[in-house]
């Protein structure tokens, strides 16, 4: 249950299918995803598709991958056109993805590679044709039994395709100053000492540590703070403090999948093989997916032996969003892919 988003040829995906997005004569035109696909399928596929004959819009058919050895079937579609938004170009691009991800479904295809439909030649705007995707595509995801798995791969060849500009920078920023770095050391500081404190410390000779007037303004620090022994004192690993999280939250194990974007198989590696260290996006993931805050993340990566730390990229803008409490994973896979920098689960 896990959407990615690539930068790669289609024709490279190993999957069960790829996706052609074509036109309603069903022969290859200019030099898009549609003659990639042919060139690399070679001349059997027109000669099926010339026995199909024609494929009207936003219709489907799918044929045989002939040449090409990555994947088993090829589902072909013919997008709408785009005139000015005001045509309900949008619902027929939503009803486009949906009817790929149940044709896929229902001919058990569990991993699929999509191209950014209509966003070429039929000139839909690149950012709404993405959005329009990735929002049917968790919306499908979501619809999976839990028992259920599927990969879906949304291949793009750039990053404009999903740039969100200043609105989605202008908040990383405000988290990721020049003077974060002294007041993270500052907060930690104070963290240690109330440990310390409640830990080893008799409340009369607390005065050691605090003065009287530090002592009383950190005294409700120390009450919430308190809150954090339910699951720092749990003896769990990784795995099973991600379910144990689930049950705190009353959070579902297809909820948690889908909005850590990960699949059931990935985290049974994880859960019956404590001993292999996950990748660390995939534990950020996970986090994410339990919408745990900062303390509560840094205890779960802990758990794996890892830590959130300002040196990274990564960390630094997966924290930003923890810190202002958005666990859209998919948003947060949006920067990082502008970024260049690892995706969050799925892999």
């Amino acid at each position: 249950m896990a959407l990615t988003i690539v930068r790669n040829d289609i024709v490279k995906m190993k999957v069960d299918a790829i996706v052609n997005s074509t036109n309603a004569y069903l022969h290859p035109g200019g030099y898009g995803v549609d003659a990639a696909i042919h060139a690399a399928a070679g001349p059997g596929l027109q000669e099926e598709l010339n026995q199909i004959g024609s494929c009207g819009p936003e219709s489907l058919v799918i044929t045989g991958s002939h040449n090409i050895k990555t994947c088993s079937h090829i589902i072909h579609v013919v997008g709408p056109q785009y005139i000015d938004g005001k045509h309900g170009e949008a619902e027929a691009l939503w009803n486009c993805y949906d009817r790929i991800l149940n044709l896929a479904y229902k001919t058990s295809c569990r991993s699929l590679a999509i191209p950014s439909i209509s966003s070429g030649a039929y000139a839909f705007p690149k950012e709404e044709a993405y959005k329009i995707a990735t929002s049917c595509i968790r919306h499908f995801l979501f619809s999976l039994d839990e028992n259920e798995d599927m990969m879906i791969y949304l291949v793009l060849f750039d990053r404009q395709s999903v740039e969100y500009g200043n609105k989605i920078d202008g908040a990383v920023k405000e988290y990721i100053s020049p003077a974060y770095p002294e007041k993270k050391k500052k907060s930690l500081g104070l963290k240690f000492r109330l440990r310390q404190t409640n830990n080893s410390t008799p409340p009369q000779a607390a005065g050691s540590i605090f003065a009287g007037s530090t002592l009383r303004e950190d005294h409700d620090t120390m009450q919430a703070m308190s809150a954090e022994e339910d699951y720092t004192a749990q003896d769990l690993s990784f795995a099973e403090m991600c379910e144990w999280w689930c049950e705190e939250k009353n959070i579902s194990k297809k909820v948690f999948y889908v909005s850590a974007n990960i699949n059931k198989s990935m985290f049974w590696n994880m859960k019956h093989h404590p001993d292999q260290i996950p990748r660390k996006t995939n534990a950020l993931a996970c986090a994410i997916g339990l919408r745990l805050d900062y303390d509560q993340t840094q205890d779960l990566l802990m758990r794996a032996g890892m830590t959130l730390s300002q040196y990274y990229a990564l960390d630094r803008l997966v924290e930003s969003y923890i810190r202002k409490g958005n666990y859209d994973i998919f948003e947060i896979n949006e920067k990082l892919f502008e970024q260049d920098l690892p995706l969050l689960g799925a892999c």
